[in-house]
């Protein structure tokens, strides 16, 4: 990505190649226009400056990743005692972020006791049936024929990973997940033994060409598929975090926060790719935990830049 970095770096290749242009032509020319001479000087100034300019920027980034760390120890510590967290990546999520999150659960006191990744299939409209074939069979989870092909994934998926009240996984929520596994539409692993209390979505980044509407509607089917599987009022508490700093077009998170009928029961963080918004996303977590709800970043309709968790 090209950043304030990257410009000083270029201008400065740019006037050290007139510098030493300028001096060979000194050296050549013994009667080189005293102007000439005085450029060279000033060049080699502005990239003096340009070389202290990057210096000083290292050093404040230096600064903010030291705090950011500091400050999220202070801030966690203690957040999640013993909570179970399930973290649910959706496709193109990036791996950092997902590290960076699942880091931060463990620095709040919290587990991670599984990690799925969602696959694409689950939203292409033209996967439809076959999506609905492979979990055909799992009637006692709960589904109905009205139910979108990503909100039925979305209720398996919650069967086999997640409970508010229960701490181990039975044996129908493992034959849930090895079903999502052998469709090749969530890699549910076999050998948790433990379910989550909260789920944290983590979604994709912006990007130029945002997906289509039909797909990000998707994806939130599938998130209020996983928060309504128990089909009562004791719902799983989610989080959609979003690594969307950059901008809310098109990500699963605006889609939740502008058309999504579950906006006033689902959290979502917009700044998920920043170390404070990591932070923010814990903190998201454990306010659904007790069993309050909020939008938090820094961009459009967010409630407020973090929640107040007591």
């Amino acid at each position: 990505m090209i950043n304030f970095r990257y410009h000083i770096v270029s201008l400065m290749a740019v006037f050290l190649a007139l510098a030493v242009g300028i001096a060979v032509g000194v050296s050549l020319s013994p009667s080189v226009d005293e102007g000439i001479l005085s450029q060279a000087q000033q060049d080699r100034n502005q990239v003096t400056a340009l070389r202290s300019e990057l210096t000083r920027r290292d050093n404040l980034d230096t600064y903010r990743s030291t705090y950011d760390q500091r400050t999220a120890q202070l801030v966690l510590a203690g957040r999640m005692t013993d909570d179970r967290v399930a973290l649910v990546v959706m496709p193109d999520a990036p791996g950092a972020v997902v590290r960076a999150v699942s880091d931060a659960v463990v620095q709040a006191g919290g587990r991670v006791v599984s990690q799925v990744k969602v696959q694409q299939e689950v939203f292409d409209p033209a996967q439809a049936d076959t999506v609905d074939k492979a979990v055909a069979d799992l009637s006692a989870v709960g589904l109905t024929d009205d139910m979108t092909p990503a909100t039925k994934v979305g209720w398996c998926l919650s069967r086999a990973i997640a409970s508010k009240n229960v701490a181990g996984r039975d044996e129908y929520a493992k034959t849930v997940g090895r079903t999502l596994a052998a469709a090749g539409l969530a890699d549910v692993r076999d050998d948790v033994d433990d379910t989550a209390q909260l789920v944290i979505v983590i979604t994709a980044p912006t990007v130029a060409q945002p997906p289509a509407a039909e797909v990000t509607a998707a994806h939130v089917q599938l998130d209020v598929g996983i928060r309504d599987q128990s089909g009562s009022a004791d719902h799983i508490p989610v989080v959609v975090a979003g690594p969307n700093s950059d901008g809310l077009d098109g990500t699963d998170v605006s889609a939740v926060r502008t058309s999504s009928p579950a906006s006033g029961e689902l959290s979502t963080v917009d700044v998920a790719d920043l170390p404070s918004g990591v932070v923010t996303t814990v903190l998201a977590g454990k306010e659904q935990l007790l069993g309050e709800q909020g939008h938090y970043g820094a961009l459009a309709r967010a409630d407020d830049a973090l929640p107040v968790v007591r």
